[in-house]
């Protein structure tokens, strides 16, 4: 069977992954945006939390520590020393195709309106009141902020330094397993993802990944019993 080549992250819930947008969007906070107006999850915010996921694995598979640190670097480096890279997590290539179509050839304001109108497919705004430093409201402050829409599900291309091992392809389908939260403010009900690696064809993404969490032969990181 052939190894996955990318990650898929499903939006369970409203996202807020904060940045600058194409064109602005009026809000208190707003969403990161490439230039077509098209929100994605930037590659080091998604890198990020896969190597969090990786260490809370490490709970009960610390015998592969050190392909956590082949796969995200020492201490989370973003340097040559770790041999995964992980792309932009972003729309389907027909949904970026169209738009670029769309886009091509027209000038401002038309093609200023229509990126706006993009982003606005995808978002969505909602609003709150500003907490202050000791977390309580403060009022009278009320704030927007661009979310994404949940049902909505990015791609994100991985590539190698060198070619991965086993051990390497448990660790991140467990990173992925262990990744349910993405963004801004997770904690308050925002941000719920599943995260799953996937590779050609129509093979489930779920079932791809359980498949490479677990050891080859069914038994324990510790060499017990199975995990």
């Amino acid at each position: 069977m052939s190894r996955p080549d990318r990650v898929v992250v499903h939006l369970a819930s409203p996202a807020l992954f904060v940045g600058a947008s194409a064109d602005g969007t009026g809000a208190d906070t707003d969403v990161v945006t490439d230039e077509h107006g098209l929100p994605h999850l930037p590659r080091h915010r998604l890198a990020a939390r896969l190597g969090a996921g990786a260490s809370d694995a490490l709970a009960v598979a610390p015998g592969l520590a050190g392909a956590r640190d082949e796969l995200f670097g020492r201490g989370g480096s973003h340097g040559a020393d770790r041999i995964l890279r992980v792309g932009h997590a972003v729309l389907g290539d027909r949904v970026r195709a169209a738009v670029a179509r769309a886009l091509a050839g027209r000038a401002e304001p038309v093609r200023s309106t229509l990126r706006r109108a993009v982003t606005d497919a995808y978002t969505t705004l909602e609003s709150g009141i500003e907490a202050g430093p000791d977390g309580a409201p403060e009022p009278g402050r009320l704030r927007t902020h661009r979310v994404l829409l949940p049902g909505l599900t990015l791609t994100a291309a991985l590539t190698w330094a060198s070619p991965p091992r086993e051990e390497h392809w448990r660790l991140l389908a467990r990173a992925c397993l262990a990744t349910t939260r993405i963004g801004l403010r997770g904690t308050r009900g925002r941000g719920r993802v599943d995260v799953r690696l996937a590779g050609s064809g129509d093979t489930d993404p779920h079932a791809v990944t359980l498949r490479l969490a677990v050891p080859a032969g069914g038994r324990g990181d510790r060499g017990g019993a199975p995990v």
